[in-house]
């Protein structure tokens, strides 16, 4: 069976089929699942450019290969209500989910509630972060307008999943994938994240049991197999994968893909170079995916809480491996670097926990290397959570996030964390202490 997608020919798997195991009769959740184009327009844009790879020192994108999109899932327990959001960019950049939450706001949303996280694709547009009149070559000249174009955007998508709740069952499924991720650090034990989550949720209650609503994939890489010589929005593998899935879902059903604690995780295999590849890799993230989905648990009784504490971060220091890698990418010496950092990044910033019956979503505003993902994810069983998934690059962006000791070993992420070598160890505490009143019940 052939299927294209956006330009990529891509062969779907043949005899894969969903068995959604049928849950309580009777409960609460609900749910309802929306995606919405977010790529910017470039009559209305020309000038944006494409974050991810100094090479392309700014220049203005060029063209689309494939459509961004803003994927949201609103989930409700009769009580609390929440929005979990992937959206096909680089990041989620200072004051974006302020921005959300308030156009939001008149449906019951707040800032715990709604989890805004961005795939991390290198062929996203940047200029939407507000220190990009300060350093423009690594963030693009800040466009304000849009900013506003494209949290509207993202807002409208939850919009739309709000409109569409009913009655829902969902349940997870996990396993270790590999051949598909590598840690890419020469320095350190190269550990890895090879875990993929998959959470199902299905119409429940009527006629329509089983009707596919959603699939959330929780898997960790970096989405840079285009490198910076492309001038194309893409999606890139992420979208491959979520188009796939949604695809062989039968076009009813939204996918949203979560990236996890990739700052030192990468692509791998032998999948060609190039879209091929993109489409290739892409696809093989969404065959696993489809392989947990068969035989999954359905219920309807699924308790919803979340939590968003301040996180206070160490005061922002200039390291030697700035200097070495990012600054002299950019021609940057200590004094310049010095006034940047106290320009860009913020004292305070949200950490976030969401349960979502037996899984907890714990977002972090940044890149954390796999070890702290680990970390984390062990932390959160310990306190009950039998799926536990970390969501990178989520709710805002304070850079790199290392462990004691990777810091100091240097390298291109150590250049890029910009807080210190106890950034680490203070966000994995934390975590723990936003996740823990989440499972005080069970």
């Amino acid at each position: 069976m052939e299927a294209k997608i956006v330009g990529w020919t891509m062969c779907a798997v043949i005899g894969l089929a969903l068995t959604l195991g049928v849950g309580p009769a009777a409960a609460s959740l609900s749910a309802g699942a929306a995606k919405l184009d977010i790529t910017p327009p470039l009559e209305q844009f020309p000038t944006v450019s494409l974050g991810g790879f100094g090479e392309r020192q700014g220049k203005p994108a060029q063209g689309t290969h494939d459509e961004l999109l803003s994927r949201a899932l609103v989930l409700s327990d009769g009580q609390t209500k929440v929005a979990l959001v992937a959206t096909d960019l680089l990041m989620i950049t200072p004051g974006m989910k302020e921005a959300v939450v308030g156009k939001v706001a008149d449906l019951g949303f707040a800032e715990d509630t709604v989890l805004l996280a961005a795939t991390h694709t290198h062929s996203a547009p940047e200029c939407m972060h507000p220190g990009g009149d300060a350093w423009p070559l690594a963030l693009g000249k800040f466009n304000a307008a849009l900013l506003e174009w494209m949290t509207t955007r993202i807002a409208d998508s939850i919009r739309t999943a709000n409109e569409a709740l009913q009655p829902a069952q969902l349940g997870f499924a996990a396993a270790r994938i590999e051949g598909l991720s590598r840690n890419r650090r020469q320095t350190g034990e190269g550990l890895l994240d090879s875990t993929m989550t998959v959470m199902q949720v299905a119409r429940a209650g009527d006629a329509g049991e089983g009707r596919p609503i959603a699939i959330v994939v929780n898997f960790t890489a970096h989405p840079t197999i285009m490198g910076g010589d492309s001038f194309l929005f893409s999606a890139e593998w992420p979208g491959v994968t979520n188009m796939a899935l949604e695809q062989w879902l039968g076009g009813h059903a939204v996918s949203l893909l979560f990236n996890g604690a990739q700052g030192d995780q990468s692509h791998t295999g032998d999948f060609g170079s190039g879209w091929e590849r993109v489409a290739a890799y892409g696809n093989a993230v969404a065959k696993e995916a489809w392989k947990l989905a068969p035989g999954i648990t359905m219920s309807s009784d699924v308790a919803i809480a979340a939590n968003a504490p301040m996180w206070t971060l160490p005061e922002p220091r200039v390291s030697l491996a700035f200097l070495a890698s990012t600054g002299q990418e950019y021609g940057m010496g200590p004094a310049q670097a010095k006034e940047l950092f106290a320009q860009l990044f913020p004292r305070k910033a949200r950490l976030q926990a969401v349960r979502v019956g037996d899984g907890v979503f714990m977002a972090v505003p940044g890149e954390a290397i796999a070890e702290l993902g680990l970390q984390m994810r062990a932390n959160a069983s310990a306190l009950g959570a039998k799926y536990p998934l970390v969501i990178g690059l989520a709710n805002n962006y304070v850079g790199y996030i290392l462990s004691h000791k990777q810091y100091n070993l240097g390298g291109y992420e150590s250049g890029t964390s910009f807080y210190g070598p106890q950034l680490g160890p203070i966000l994995v505490a934390q975590m723990n202490e936003a996740v823990r009143p989440l499972l005080g019940e069970r």
